[in-house]
C-alpha cells in the first residue's frame, strides 16, 4: 500500500490513498500435471486467459510435477513441486512458502480428498480459496486401496472434504451431478458454482484421410474402428471396455480398437486382451499429444465409465463429430444427450453396449446424426471461450472478497 500526500494541490486538505495496480494472480494446486481430463482443460484455460489479466501457475502435490509440466512452463506459467507425504508437516511449510513468496491472491484447490489441508493452510495466510471438484466419487488410486490403508483413507477423505466443504471462499463443481453428489454435505452459506468444461470442435476428416489412417496403422482402409481415450484407472473400466469389444467383434468380424492412454492397470488390460484373443484387433497406443485428431479418425468412442464427474473424453469425442456409446452415470449423461449425441445404457447392460456400437458401426448414416449432433451441441454449450469466461468471471468475484 502506497500512501500519497500532495504538497502543492488543491487536494492538500485531503489524503490520497493509492494500491499499487498489479495482475491478480492465481496458483492452481494440482496432483500432477498429467494426460488427464482437468489437466488438459486446465493448460487450455492458460492458453485462453490472457497472463496480463490473470496469472495463474502451478503446485504439484504428487510424486512428480507430470509430463505435461514442460507444456504450461512453456506457455509462461510457473510449476513448483511441492510433494504432500503422509506427515503433511513438510507440505504445509512449503505450501505457506510459495503462496506468500509468490504473492498469490487466489489458491484454487483441485485436490477433492486431499482438499481440506490447503484450505486450512490458505486461511492461515490470508488468502481466499476456490476448491474445485472434478469427481462423484473418490475412491483411492494407487497404494492406498491396500486392506487397512483404504479404510484410513476413507475416514481421512470425508474429514477432508467436509472441511473443504465448509471453509473455502467458492465451491465448485464441474457438472450439476458433482455439486449434487457433495450438496448434502455442505453445511456453508456459499452455493457450488458450475464450471463446465471447454472443448474444441475439430473439421471432419476427408475420408481419404481416414482411409490413409487406417493404412499406416496396418489395417484394411475400409476398417471399422472403435476407440477409448482415459487412464488405466477402475473408474475407467477398460474391462468393460475389452469384454465389449469382444462381444462386437463377434459380429463385425473386421472391426478394430484404439485404446489411448496409460495408468498402473495396463499390464492387467493387456493380459484380459490375450485371454480373448484380440491381440491382432485391439491396439494400445499410450499417451498421445495428438489423442483428439486420432478420435476425429475413428468411428465410435466407447466410453463405459463406472462413474465420472462430467466425462470430459465423450465430450471432445463429440466435438470431433464421433457418436458415443457408454454408461448412463451422472456427470456422463450431462457431457451428452442420450438418443442425440450419444447412446446410452447401464453399467451392467454390456450386451446393450455392444449392440448399440454394432449398430453404428453398420449403419453409418445414423452415426453421423448422432456425431454432427455432438459437434454442434459441443460448439454451441461447450466453447473454450464460455468456459474460459465463466472462471475469469468467478475469479473477478474471489477478488473482490480478496
Amino acid at each position: 500500500m502506497l500512501t500519497l500526500m500532495p504538497a502543492n494541490s488543491r487536494n492538500q486538505d485531503r489524503i490520497v490513498t493509492v494500491r499499487e495496480k498489479k495482475r491478480p494472480k492465481v496458483l492452481h494446486l494440482i496432483t500432477w500435471l498429467s494426460p488427464g481430463g482437468i489437466e488438459k482443460w486446465l493448460l487450455t484455460m492458460l492458453s485462453q486467459v490472457d497472463r496480463s489479466q490473470y496469472a495463474m501457475d502451478f503446485c504439484c502435490k504428487g510424486a512428480s510435477p507430470g509430463k505435461l509440466a514442460h507444456v504450461a512452463r512453456d506457455m509462461g506459467a510457473e510449476v513448483v513441486h511441492c510433494p504432500l507425504t503422509a506427515p503433511h508437516v513438510g507440505f504445509g511449510r512449503k505450501f505457506k512458502s510459495i503462496v506468500k513468496r509468490g504473492e498469490y491472491d487466489i489458491v484454487h484447490n483441485h485436490l477433492e480428498t486431499y482438499s481440506g489441508y490447503p484450505v486450512w493452510l490458505s486461511r492461515q495466510v490470508g488468502v481466499p480459496v476456490i476448491t474445485s471438484f472434478h469427481n462423484t466419487s473418490f475412491a483411492p488410486q494407487t497404494w492406498t486401496q491396500l486392506p487397512g490403508l483404504r479404510t484410513l483413507r476413507s475416514i481421512y477423505s470425508r474429514l477432508s472434504i467436509d472441511y473443504a466443504l465448509n471453509n473455502s471462499n467458492f465451491l465448485t463443481g464441474c457438472s450439476r451431478s458433482v455439486a449434487s453428489s457433495l450438496g448434502a454435505r455442505h453445511r456453508a452459506q456459499n452455493e457450488f458454482r458450475i464450471l463446465h468444461y471447454g472443448v474444441e470442435s475439430l473439421p471432419t476428416p476427408q475420408e481419404s484421410e481416414r482411409q490413409a489412417f487406417r493404412v499406416n496403422m496396418g489395417w484394411a482402409a475400409d476398417s471399422p474402428v472403435v476407440v477409448h481415450v482415459g487412464r488405466f484407472f477402475e473408474q475407467k473400466n477398460h474391462v468393460g471396455v475389452v469384454e465389449t469389444f469382444a462381444r462386437v467383434k463377434s459380429r463385425v468380424p473386421s472391426a478394430k480398437l484404439l485404446l489411448i492412454g496409460d495408468g498402473p492397470l495396463r499390464p492387467r488390460i493387456v493380459l484380459e486382451i490375450k485371454r480373448l484373443g484380440l491381440e491382432t484387433a485391439v491396439t494400445l497406443l499410450g499417451v498421445r499429444t495428438d489423442a483428439r485428431e486420432l478420435v476425429a479418425m475413428c468411428d465410435v468412442f466407447l466410453f463405459p465409465s463406472l462413474h465420472e464427474g462430467f466425462g470430459l473424453a465423450a465430450l471432445e469425442a463429440n466435438a470431433a463429430g464421433l457418436p458415443v456409446v457408454g454408461t448412463n452415470i451422472p456427470g456422463l449423461n450431462e457431457a451428452v444427450v442420450d438418443g442425440k449425441t450419444s447412446l446410452l445404457h447401464e453399467i451392467e447392460d454390456a450386451q446393450g453396449l455392444a449392440g448399440s456400437v454394432i449398430d453404428l458401426l453398420k449403419n453409418r448414416d445414423y452415426a453421423r446424426r448422432l456425431g454432427e449432433a455432438g459437434r454442434e451441441r459441443a460448439r454451441e454449450d461447450f466453447s473454450v471461450a464460455a468456459s474460459a469466461s465463466r472462471l475469469t468471471d468467478l475469479y473477478d468475484e474471489c477478488c473482490r472478497i480478496g
